[in-house]
């Protein structure tokens, strides 16, 4: 009987297709004074800033990603270090392309910004090879699932205002509980020295707004001590608190182990730390991680901090501005979590974006769209564009 034979016909249309995803165009935006919704019962913030970043293959595509954090550093460093070093790379080979940005960059000198850079660009990449093989970049990520629940951040007063009373804070959550809204996270600490006394009288005011079938989560973002955070957990207690997030200073793994010993309200952190994810896990410091992909080094750090946290049995979750860059990531890992909508922040996407998702019975869709469904309103980069001026980053690829 003669030997069966595999033919492999080529197809030149195909070859060229897959031979297009050259960087032609690497660029970082500063937008400025973006008018956005103010929140509930107050005129505002009503203006917000951004940083968006293009990245443009030569099959046409466009890469985007936002982040918060608009500092010029972070602008040059894309504009005049990771395009000139990434331009002419294939688009399609990510670990390439962070792997020599990483190389290439002298990150003690930048600290936080790094990252923040190193993160737009991986985000943009990601949306671009999603758009290139016309999926969605939650399915590229692993595609657990198609909606992910979601909490309201609210009541954190922005562009001068002054701080929310006991009474606005239950006001605007009982308005946001009558929305629909299930799950909601106000934050704790924020006094000129934190006073658990005082913010166990804020969060009584919102549970007593909204009844007990509403969730609630505090966010210490990383300001206490270890005493002042027992004594918050011990009287917050009675509350039925679903987690607290980042409590101590700098995030240290030990305080934190020791602040999970005395209390049963699970603690959350690693969207702002000193120190690494591996940190948090080894030293049993938390119950959910919370790897925030606009910070941390985007989609490509992201699944590796989920698969080490699976490794450890812990859940993800989220908590930052950046929620709609972390939908992905939430969604494509099976032990992905919670989303935060941060009200104030989550404006800004909905200024910025032509289609965001928004909450609907404690959840957010996962856009279906290739890529990452995030694409700027036609016009909006040029009309808020800051012209940056100059610093005193290297000119030349490789260096700073």
């Amino acid at each position: 009987m003669p030997s069966a034979k595999l033919t492999f016909m080529f197809n030149p249309h195909r070859a060229a297709a897959t031979s297009r995803m050259k960087i032609v165009r690497i660029e970082a935006h500063h937008l400025a004074n973006i008018p956005i919704q103010p929140p509930p019962f107050r005129k505002k913030p009503d203006v917000e800033h951004a940083l968006v970043v293009e990245i443009e293959t030569s099959d046409g595509h466009i890469g985007y990603s936002m982040g918060g954090y608009t500092h010029p550093v972070i602008v040059d460093f894309i504009n005049r270090h990771a395009a000139p070093l990434l331009t002419g790379e294939d688009a399609r080979n990510i670990e390439r392309l962070t792997a020599r940005f990483h190389r290439h960059s002298v990150i003690r000198f930048m600290g936080r910004a790094y990252l923040s850079a190193l993160a737009l660009v991986d985000i943009a990449l990601w949306d671009l090879r999603g758009k290139a093989l016309g999926v969605p970049v939650h399915q590229l990520l692993g595609g657990a699932r198609d909606k992910v629940p979601v909490y309201i951040t609210h009541g954190a007063a922005y562009g001068g205002e002054t701080a929310y009373t006991p009474e606005e804070l239950a006001a605007e959550a009982r308005h946001l509980a009558e929305l629909g809204n299930v799950f909601l996270k106000n934050t704790v600490g924020r006094q000129a020295v934190p006073d658990p006394d005082d913010d166990y009288i804020r969060m009584r005011a919102m549970r007593e707004a909204v009844g007990p079938d509403v969730k609630l989560a505090m966010d210490g973002n990383a300001r206490m001590t270890v005493g002042q955070a027992i004594r918050l957990c011990k009287l917050t207690e009675e509350l039925n608190i679903s987690f607290l997030e980042e409590p101590i200073i700098d995030n240290e793994p030990g305080q934190l182990r020791e602040l999970r010993a005395h209390t049963a309200i699970p603690i959350a952190a690693a969207e702002n730390h000193k120190y690494s994810a591996r940190d948090l896990l080894v030293n049993d410091a938390v119950d959910i991680l919370q790897p925030n992909v606009t910070n941390d080094g985007g989609y490509t750090a992201g699944l590796r901090i989920g698969m080490l946290a699976q490794a450890f049995n812990r859940p993800l979750g989220h908590g930052n501005g950046s929620g709609p860059h972390n939908i992905a990531l939430q969604a494509g890992l099976a032990n992905g979590g919670l989303v935060e909508y941060h009200f104030h922040k989550w404006m800004a996407y909905n200024a910025v974006f032509a289609h965001v998702p928004q909450p609907e019975n404690g959840y957010l869709a996962v856009p279906q769209e290739p890529g990452l469904g995030l694409n700027p309103k036609p016009g909006l980069i040029e009309e808020y564009k800051v012209r940056e001026r100059v610093s005193v980053l290297a000119t030349q690829p490789g260096a700073i």
